[in-house]
This record gives structure tokens, sequence and C-alpha cells, in this order.
């Protein structure tokens, strides 16, 4: 199995498998539990991993780059400028103020105290 590509969220997760799978493309996500139970480690593991045969991994990329499909780069650790959440500990990218995982959110946190 070839990851395909990697989500902090379970559900952008399924909305590519479900999009390879109706182009017969089987894929399986990895990590999937493990997220969905424990956000917070989510970074630790590398996020929700969508997986597809090797044999069909070529075939995938042209599929996903014909079809404008490929998924953003969501690798917030190679981004020098992420915020930590306080709530969760979680790399929040830059130019994003809600928490992948947890959603918690800096527009929503109190000023002062």
């Amino acid at each position: 199995m070839k990851t395909i590509a990697t989500f902090w969220r379970t559900d952008d997760a399924h909305l590519l498998r479900l999009r390879l799978e109706s182009a017969g493309f089987p894929a399986f996500l990895q990590d999937e539990n493990i997220t969905q139970m424990h956000p917070w480690r989510a970074a630790a593991i590398g996020g929700v991993r969508l997986q597809v045969d090797d044999s069909a991994f070529e075939a995938v990329q042209k599929f996903l780059a014909e079809n404008n499909d490929l998924p953003k780069s969501e690798d917030p650790v190679s981004d020098p400028e992420a915020l930590e959440c306080c709530a969760c500990r979680t790399l929040i990218p830059t130019g994003q103020s809600r928490c992948p995982a947890c959603g918690w959110s800096y527009k929503d946190a109190p000023v002062g105290g």
C-alpha cells in the first residue's frame, strides 16, 4: 500500500476516498480511528493516511491530476510560522486561526483576563 494523501480531519480523507472508489480505485484509511478518538495525537502520528494499492498508485495520481482533485498540502510541521493550539497543542498552519484537530480558535478566545 502507498499513501496518496494525508489529512488532519477524517471527513476530508473520506471525501477523497469516496471519490477514488467511485472512479474504480479501492482506497483505505490508516490511523482514522486514533485521530477520531484522540485528535490531539493526529500530529504525532502524521494524520489520517489515504492509501491505495501499489499497482494502482500511478493511475490514481494521474486520475487526481486530470480531475484537479489533488489534495492541498496540509503539513504544518514544515511550516516554521505555524501556531500551536492552546487546547490540544496541534500545530495550526499559517493563515488559519482554527485548530484542524480540535476546532479551538484564536478568534473565539477571550482577550485579556
